[in-house]
């Protein structure tokens, strides 16, 4: 019984060991880097790369007529009141004046080119995305992957760029 026992063990043993090996042979670590897109402008901006050639919603966590979404981190989120609506935006969009957001390493998987979307924070602070797409109160950039020099895209006001909506 007791060389049963062992014999048991050991398998056991030798059946871990392939285990470990397997997972930790399998696992194959790629590394992503994002791009990333500079404000040069003097103004707090919500800045977007998109594939989509119309404002999305991805600025928008969430709208909420009743008041009943639960809390949020605050430091991840901005929340204000607009229309009689609590809107909470995503910081992850938010850039200081020379500033720098990074933005999803995926964006030009499918497409050679994308859009970045400007918002000042004064308009999506005020207004509805809905507004803000109506009246335009964002600037829009066509770009692709050669305009980031070492995955960075530096965003200038219109009036200091010659590639505006």
């Amino acid at each position: 019984m007791n060389k049963k026992i062992k014999i048991i063990n050991k398998l056991q043993f030798f059946v871990f060991l392939i285990f470990c090996t397997y997972m930790l042979t399998s696992c194959v670590m790629d590394r992503i880097t994002s791009f990333c897109i500079r404000n040069c402008s003097s103004d707090t901006l919500y800045i977007e790369l998109s594939e989509s050639d119309t404002l999305d919603n991805l600025i928008y966590w969430y709208e909420d007529s009743n008041e009943t979404m639960p809390p949020i981190r605050s430091t991840d989120t901005t929340w204000t009141h607009i229309n009689e609506k609590k809107v909470v935006i995503d910081n992850c969009f938010y850039a200081l004046p020379d500033s720098t957001v990074l933005v999803s390493p995926y964006s030009f998987d499918n497409k050679d080119t994308c859009y970045i979307y400007a918002i000042k924070k004064q308009m999506i602070t005020r207004y509805s995305l809905d507004d803000i797409r109506a009246k335009q109160l964002y600037d829009r950039r066509v770009v692709t992957k050669k305009d980031f020099h070492d995955r960075l895209f530096e965003y200038r006001p219109a009036d200091m760029s010659s590639t505006s909506h």
